[in-house]
């Protein structure tokens, strides 16, 4: 049915991306078309989520000719899902409680990897 939304707001974005970070080279719209499952999205849909997502900065376009183009993430998986973060927290009211919600639903194994990764990142002879 025409003008009906199938995905929630940037889940066409993320399936376009997923598609990209899994192949092994640059693909083309027609190439990312068929990773989808139904709903499959237009082809013009598809040349617009990828203009949109060079323009964030998370594909770059390789231009074979005037004709054919592939696209190649910019960002790996985990930089993209970084960013979301971060931004999610920056939105918060509260930064402190989300930060707080969030740890709770961390495995131990999670924040062991956390505490690795924040002492690799604090400078030699900084406070606790």
């Amino acid at each position: 049915m025409a003008g009906v939304r199938a995905r929630s707001n940037g889940a066409l974005e993320a399936l376009v991306m997923r598609a990209l970070w899994q192949a092994d080279e640059a693909l083309g719209a027609r190439a990312i078309l068929g990773t989808f499952a139904d709903p499959v999205p237009a082809y013009t849909t598809v040349l617009t989520v990828l203009t949109r997502l060079e323009e964030k900065g998370m594909v770059e376009r390789e231009a074979i000719s005037p004709r054919k183009v592939r696209f190649r993430p910019r960002v790996s998986s985990a930089e993209a899902h970084a960013r979301d973060m971060v931004e999610t927290l920056d939105e918060a009211d509260d930064r402190r409680g989300a930060l707080l919600a969030f740890a709770d639903t961390l495995s131990r194994e999670d924040i062991e990897l956390m505490r690795s990764a924040i002492d690799a990142r604090r400078p030699r002879g900084a406070a606790s």
